[in-house]
């Protein structure tokens, strides 16, 4: 079953290129997002193309109605909104369009289409979505991004209204589930990615580990650390990454009491929520295991040797990548 999705973030001045650069496919690579296919680009298209920065765009409508901000002023809120990959099976480009053109829609009616900077429809990744941004103005004139969204219940109120907007021309979508509901943010695909990768081939790891720490047999010490070699950048990345996952199930288990009220009343609506939340705490509760497994066999390798062995691979992949780019 399809869900409509919308999400929307606060920004200050500080983030605004950050996010532009991404948004507008500004960066010459996305190391942070590997499901990112530039050769794919080309087919990202604009329904509010910016005619200029965000940065000069945001202060250009902040002059044009007389508001002062401060240094820790939200000038920005970046959106995104989107569908479940499912919904998007089989649908035409023309299809694909009208369902973005529809949600621009949505943004218009809510914001005022003088308030949004750019709209554009990202067909380069897994899933096609939109990032939508916009300087938080409201009709009155008033800059507060707290008057416009309204704080968490006015979120919910806004994912509310997005979800009765699309489902009128889409009626098989089914209200995404909330933010607030979900206890936690979407944590990055190439973290599961990595964690899976590295258990496919746990075994022949600890292996490996276990025969480096051997006092002989020199031949499969050498032939041990060949091996460990081609995992590094992507253990080491691992090792790096656990703290951030560790606090995430850690905030997890605090927002769990502290959404109390919010999530009994989506959980009084519909039983198909609850049972999607639980699934995807489950899966935060499964990375970290599988992480904290791998790097408990990490921990075995003689100190400083995985570092190395991470700038060796690093190495050999950036001649290897270069080399068959000039072919």
């Amino acid at each position: 079953m399809p869900y409509a999705i919308m999400r929307i973030s606060k920004c200050k001045l500080g983030a605004v290129t950050r996010i532009e650069k991404h948004h507008e496919r500004k960066k010459d690579d996305y190391k942070s997002n590997p499901d990112i296919d530039v050769s794919k680009s080309h087919n990202n298209f604009h329904i509010k193309d910016p005619p200029d920065s965000y940065r000069k765009l945001i202060r250009k409508r902040i002059e044009e109605v007389g508001c002062r901000t401060r240094k820790d002023s939200v000038v920005m809120q970046d959106s995104i909104c989107t569908a479940s990959p499912e919904f998007f099976q089989g649908k035409t480009s023309r299809e694909t369009e009208d369902f973005f053109r529809l949600a621009y829609r949505f943004y218009v009616k809510k914001f005022g289409e003088e308030n949004i900077l750019s709209a554009v429809v990202h067909l380069d990744e897994r899933t096609p979505h939109m990032h939508v941004c916009f300087v938080p103005i409201t009709k009155e004139g008033k800059f507060s991004s707290k008057t416009l969204i309204g704080g968490p219940a006015g979120l919910v109120k806004l994912q509310d209204d997005f979800f009765s907007h699309m489902s009128l021309h889409f009626p098989e979508l089914k209200r995404g589930i909330p933010k607030r509901i979900t206890h936690r943010k979407h944590l990055p695909t190439y973290l599961f990615k990595n964690a899976d990768m590295l258990m496919e081939h746990f075994d022949e790891i600890s292996k490996a580990i276990n025969d480096i720490n051997m006092l002989k047999a020199k031949e499969k010490k050498a032939q041990a650390i060949e091996l460990i070699s081609r995992y590094a950048p992507e253990m080491a990345k691992m090792k790096e990454q656990l703290k951030s996952v560790n606090g995430y199930v850690e905030k997890l288990n605090k927002d769990i009491w502290d959404e109390r009220e919010i999530s009994q009343h989506w959980f009084g609506k519909t039983k198909e929520m609850e049972k999607a939340v639980k699934e995807k705490d489950i899966e935060i509760y499964q990375l970290q295991a599988k992480m904290q497994k791998i790097e408990k066999q990490l921990n075995l390798l003689p100190p400083g040797l995985l570092e190395k062995l991470e700038a060796m691979e690093r190495a050999i992949r950036k001649v290897t990548a270069r080399n068959e780019w000039i072919r």
